[in-house]
């Protein structure tokens, strides 16, 4: 692995935690939704793979199952999520994010957004201009690897 490679792994690695960590800061600061990161990943996963399964959401968010079944069952309780019988196989329950639940996530999802816009905005245009060209470069990467066919 080349130095260069090796060097910003290694800084990802350092700054992903703060980065969540600041994350769960802004949302307990915000309590406006009253999500728990678990539940925010969740109701993400949920947005992002639309009537997805408990099996496939517990290994997202790297929970048992019985631990992503009893988020999953408080989130329904709430009114975020919906679980529904699939009617081309009935063992299958599908699960997905109910009109409460998008709301919810977008009010959480702007704070966030809010709470890194202000700490970003003390790098200077430049910077973030360079920051938002390389975040865009990782997520295409990342973009690219997720479509790669796994080996069975």
């Amino acid at each position: 692995m080349p130095d260069a490679a090796k060097r910003c792994a290694e800084q990802l690695l350092g700054i992903i935690p703060r980065l969540m960590q600041t994350m769960r800061e802004e949302m307990r600061a915000g309590r406006a939704s009253e999500l728990t990161v678990p539940q925010f990943r969740a109701l993400v996963f949920f947005q992002i793979h639309k009537g997805a399964a408990l099996s496939q959401a517990a290994e997202h968010l790297g929970l048992s199952m019985p631990s992503a079944s009893k988020h999953v069952d408080h989130l329904v309780l709430r009114g975020l999520l919906t679980r529904c019988v699939c009617a081309e196989d009935r063992r299958r329950v599908a699960i997905t994010l109910t009109g409460e639940g998008n709301a919810v996530l977008a009010t959480a999802r702007g704070a966030a957004i809010a709470a890194f816009s202000r700490k970003l905005g003390r790098l200077s245009p430049t910077e973030l201009d360079v920051l938002s060209a390389m975040l865009g470069s990782l997520e295409s990467l990342l973009s690219q690897e997720a479509e790669k066919p796994t080996a069975s």
